[in-house]
């Protein structure tokens, strides 16, 4: 079957089909979002094992399941998201979505109606670590670095909630301006917590200074071998995961100018790594491998 691989570059090749694991899903892929992390693969900054199939977060179709797995799932349409308890990183650690046929562990598939969806639907993971982060740092003063996806919702979602929210911005030139965030050029003391979502190495360093400090450092957990080294103390981690209320949060919050200021669309995988904004929905149904 075909697939987008990672092979000291990204590119499409012919591999075997992947057997269905007791607790995993066998899916199609019909959109996927291109963020930060396929940017990352692609410049460099984070290794993969090669051949290991791309993709992190996009909406497929189940076609079958593991043993371990209630069979009802089959058909229905959902959500993938990027990181998995048991597994780790989806289209990092572990094979992603991007081939014909892909499969995935069950805990990270999120069922959606097929007649109730929406494009908005896929900033699913990253809207979970919003809801999160309301509840960690209500009333603290947040600075938040890194500009992509997970940056600019979580920033947006915090103003309101934490006392104050300051970003700093890391790799886009495309900005985008949040209301109530203000624009930070450099780091100092007026910080109660850091949320650091770029994956630069420059971050780690980071990391390890601030967690000296009386400053709580929170890192997004999309991959259970990234950040390398980290200190022990002062430092959390926020994951995506299934929460009631994300999709209300979507459906009310998330209006289509805001989520097209932050997401663009492409029918060409490949002119879409890197992405030329934080977020790239691809129509997999017309550009990869097969009709859905």
């Amino acid at each position: 079957m075909k697939a987008i691989v990672f092979n000291l570059g990204i590119t499409i090749e012919d591999i075997v089909e992947r057997p269905i694991l007791n607790d995993h899903l066998q899916v199609v892929p019909i959109k996927a979002l291109i963020t930060g992390l396929e940017n990352s693969i692609y410049a460099g900054l984070l290794w993969v094992r090669p051949e290991t199939i791309l993709g992190s977060i996009g909406l497929v179709r189940v076609t079958a399941t593991g043993v371990d797995v209630e069979s009802q799932l089959e058909g229905k349409t959902g959500i993938v998201l990027p990181y998995s308890k048991k597994y780790g990183g989806i289209g990092t650690e572990i094979d992603g979505i991007l081939a014909e046929k892909s499969v995935i562990p069950q805990d990270v598939f999120v069922t959606i109606s097929s007649d109730h969806y929406d494009d908005r639907f896929l900033l699913y993971p990253f809207v979970s670590i919003g809801l999160q982060l309301r509840k960690m740092l209500r009333g603290s003063n947040t600075l938040i670095i890194g500009d992509g996806l997970t940056g600019l919702i979580s920033a947006k979602m915090l103003v309101g909630y934490a006392n104050k929210v300051g970003m700093l911005r890391d790799e886009f030139t495309y900005k985008i301006r949040i209301y109530g965030v203000e624009e930070v050029k450099e780091i100092n003391s007026s910080w109660d917590s850091i949320f650091i979502t770029t994956m630069r190495s420059w971050a780690r360093v980071l990391v390890s200074s601030l967690s000296q400090q009386n400053i709580t450092v929170i890192l997004p957990r999309f991959m259970n071998s990234w950040p390398v080294v980290l200190p022990n103390n002062n430092v959390k981690f926020v994951e995506p995961a299934k929460l009631n209320g994300v999709f209300e949060y979507i459906e009310d919050e998330v209006s289509d100018k805001f989520f097209k200021e932050i997401v663009g669309f492409s029918d060409d995988l490949f002119s879409s790594i890197p992405s030329s904004k934080p977020g790239i929905v691809v129509d997999v149904t017309k550009s990869l491998f097969h009709k859905v």
